[in-house]
């Protein structure tokens, strides 16, 4: 199997532009077409431009909570009150962010982001990525007549390492992820948990080439994926709830954590 990954350089463009039209015509600028199976994978804060998902800092009104989280954290108070408004779930932070959970992502500042946008001001994430990712499908369909697939994708921060890589906020159009519970490996051991985030894997493949700074290039064309497009494949969330994640659950086992600390320090 070969995967060919395309990107797509777009000029900048003001909020609240027609993206579907603007996704159409910057592929045929690029010499490029679309072809029944592709998956685009669009930058959700592309999408967020789009839908006009900027605020300005200056015009926040900060409250009780959002002051106390810019003190604990050393953040901007009109920041703070948003990650406030923003997040569904505030854990703790560091200097100048606040760790949250948005849209089932754990992710710094709730995915507030204050770059590739005007000075002053911040990017949200679009109001709903699912509906967004439906409704740019559904439009490329009635334009184009191709059946593809939609990720909207975002840069994230993985525990312990250095950098950010690629996870997807929204899919339409194929299942997210393959299941493998239940297949055999090499040594003819059953998979019991194993399960492959497909979106989120075309996402940070698509990252190598969309880039975090000026490169202008938010949509990227990954075709003979092998990942089947199918109009049945219903909208969910690929987040587990807290209980199971590993890094939530087993971080905040504390009792677990001092007993293992107790452990380690003896000689």
């Amino acid at each position: 199997m070969k995967i060919e990954l395309i990107v797509i350089k777009v000029k900048r463009q003001q909020p609240s532009f027609d993206i579907h039209a603007t996704i159409l015509n910057s592929i045929k600028k690029n010499g490029q077409d679309l072809k029944a199976g592709d998956i685009l994978i669009i930058s959700s804060k592309f999408v967020s431009m789009s839908e006009n998902r900027i605020v300005d800092l200056a015009n926040i009104k900060v409250k009780k909570e959002g002051k106390e989280l810019a003190e604990s954290l050393s953040m901007d108070p009109s920041l703070a009150q948003l990650v406030v408004d923003e997040a569904d779930t505030i854990f703790s932070g560091v200097q100048g962010f606040a760790l949250a959970i948005k849209n089932g992502v754990i992710v710094p500042n709730a995915g507030i982001d204050r770059s590739n946008v005007f000075h002053g001001h911040a990017i949200l994430y679009p109001k709903n990525p699912y509906f967004s990712a439906a409704k740019i499908r559904k439009k490329i369909l009635e334009k184009t007549g191709k059946k593809i697939g939609i990720v909207l994708s975002d840069s994230r921060l993985m525990p312990t390492r250095i950098g950010t890589t690629g996870v997807a906020l929204a899919v339409s159009g194929f299942d997210p992820v393959k299941d493998e519970r239940g297949r055999k490996d090499l040594f003819g051991n059953v998979l019991r948990v194993t399960q492959r985030a497909l979106a989120d894997d075309l996402c940070s493949a698509a990252q190598l080439l969309m880039g975090e700074a000026d490169e202008g290039m938010p949509i990227v064309i990954a075709r003979n994926t092998g990942i089947k497009i199918t109009d049945k494949a219903k909208p969910k969330t690929t987040a587990v709830p807290f209980s199971e994640c590993i890094y939530i659950a087993g971080l905040s086992n504390q009792n677990l954590i001092e007993r293992m600390k107790r452990i380690k320090s003896q000689p």
